[in-house]
């Protein structure tokens, strides 16, 4: 099966080639009779993301070549649902954008933006609890526990700015953590009756987020804690790509520390977005239903998702974390681009450099923009882009406020607009105009009858007045 938008490809000896200018995928299981060869052209392709999570296979250069050109990313799952590798076609690069990511660590920025990114991450946490899980339907009796946890989260997120350090920062976090996950364990899920009476008992619930018994999360023991794994790396995946089209650097994060192994921003940014998919997957499952046979529990207690569960999650859910994963990553670089960037190495010579000759005109120093301090692409603008532009306007100069204020010392200067000056010449025309008419008590057809005539008597007067100018 392949959708329109995603391809997941799986089975022994998978192949990924050029055949004839059509990009072929070959997969499947050959015991199960469910081989598959399909033909990709150019001019019809709408596939945008391949899910490799074949165990054994080959993808030729000059398919990933043909991917990379058309725009479609290859990304290589394991069966634990870790993200192996992930090739995303080239996007544009941001100088600035990633200049700022690597200074914003080091300076104070770096606290600003850690707490913009929880409070991001709270503010989802607390819509889908207040919002998306009571439209899905809780079981009776966890009205109280859901306000409860919201209101912890709203405190969470009330206190955040208090938190100076990243462990306070990361404490607060798990703590809101503890409270969300707190009021989705217990949820029942989904089951057959006859499916109940041969899986384990602590299947037929959502399970809290533990680690399993190797110490790994990624090894889960339960069915809804293996399908959200595999959902997490389904949006770690157009998380990459989101950072890759909006010019970001997926290595210099701030809440998950630098780590040689570990693309760290990536798991930044999709933190907002985590219970936008713990909602998806709930929705999917009260959809769709659990049976045994989409899961395969090892020996050691750990559960595995089926092929045909992994590749039907990933058509139908990884579609719709594309838009809020691209929205974060618009409002992470537009929140970013206030950072101030210090530049230590001088672009022109002072006055007071030895090859300075007087009488000799210096080179003209290109402005930099008022909002953002970056140069500006031109001489004599004071402003990148609107975008610098109009945040300036509201930020900086905040015109609402000045004129406020401007109101307030001509009000105490009894110089107040809306009652001296031009302001009182206009309104005192206008009553005395409606004091005549009441006076005449004319109905408003011979109003507009006097005023046409009116209109007509000064253009007369205008022009013999304009006739007797020529002829002196």
């Amino acid at each position: 099966e392949a959708s329109d938008w995603v391809v997941v490809v799986d089975g022994y000896g998978a192949d990924i080639s050029v055949i004839r200018g059509h990009l072929v995928i070959r997969d499947g299981f050959a015991s199960e009779g469910t081989l598959r060869e399909i033909y990709f052209p150019r001019g019809r392709c709408e596939v945008e993301r391949i899910i490799v999570r074949a165990p054994a296979g080959a993808v030729t250069f000059d398919a990933i070549d043909w991917c990379s050109r058309m725009g479609i990313a290859i990304a290589f799952v394991g069966s634990n649902s870790r993200l192996i590798n992930c090739l995303v076609p080239d996007g544009p690069h941001d100088g600035p954008v990633k200049r700022a990511q690597a200074v914003s660590g080091i300076t104070d920025d770096a606290l600003r933006l850690a707490r913009f990114v929880l409070a991001r991450k709270f503010e989802s946490q607390i819509h889908a609890l207040g919002v998306e899980i009571p439209r899905l339907g809780l079981p009776s009796g966890r009205d109280a526990q859901l306000q409860t946890a919201t209101r912890e989260i709203e405190n969470c997120l009330r206190d955040l700015p208090t938190d100076s350090t990243l462990d306070s920062l990361l404490m607060r976090e798990g703590r809101a953590a503890q409270l969300y996950w707190s009021v989705l364990s217990g949820i029942p899920l989904l089951w057959p009756a006859w499916a109940l009476r041969r899986v384990p008992h602590h299947w037929s619930t959502i399970s809290p987020r533990i680690s399993g018994g190797r110490a790994r999360v990624r090894d889960a023991r339960d069915p809804f804690n293996a399908i959200i794994n595999y959902c997490y790396t389904l949006l770690e995946v157009e998380t990459r790509i989101a950072c890759a089209a909006y010019g970001l650097d997926p290595d210099f994060g701030i809440l998950h520390v630098d780590d040689r192994l570990r693309e760290s921003f990536v798991y930044d940014l999709l933190e907002p977005v985590r219970a936008v998919v713990d909602v998806l997957v709930i929705e999917f499952v009260r959809a769709k239903g659990l049976r045994p046979y989409m899961f395969h529990e090892l020996r050691d207690g750990v559960v595995r998702l089926d092929p045909d569960l992994a590749r039907s999650l990933a058509v139908s859910l990884m579609p719709k974390m594309r838009e809020p994963i691209a929205m974060e990553a618009a409002i992470y670089v537009a929140e970013l681009r206030r950072t101030t960037v210090p530049y230590r190495l001088p672009r022109f010579a002072s006055r007071t450099a030895p090859h300075y000759r007087r009488g000799r005109i210096p080179p003209t120093r290109p402005g930099y923009c008022e909002y953002c301090k970056q140069p500006v692409p031109k001489k004599r603008l004071k402003f990148c882009g609107r975008h610098c532009y109009l945040r300036h306007s509201v930020e900086v100069r905040q015109p609402i406020k000045l004129a406020y204020v401007k109101l307030a010392e001509l009000r105490a200067n009894g110089l107040s607009p809306g009652h001296g000056g031009e302001a009182a010449r206009k309104r005192g025309i206008k009553i005395a105009e409606s004091n005549r008419h009441r006076a005449m008590e004319l109905t408003p057809e011979e109003r507009r009858a006097r005023r046409t005539a009116q209109q007509r008597v000064r253009r007369m007067r205008q022009r013999l007045h304009t006739n007797g100018a020529l002829e002196s």
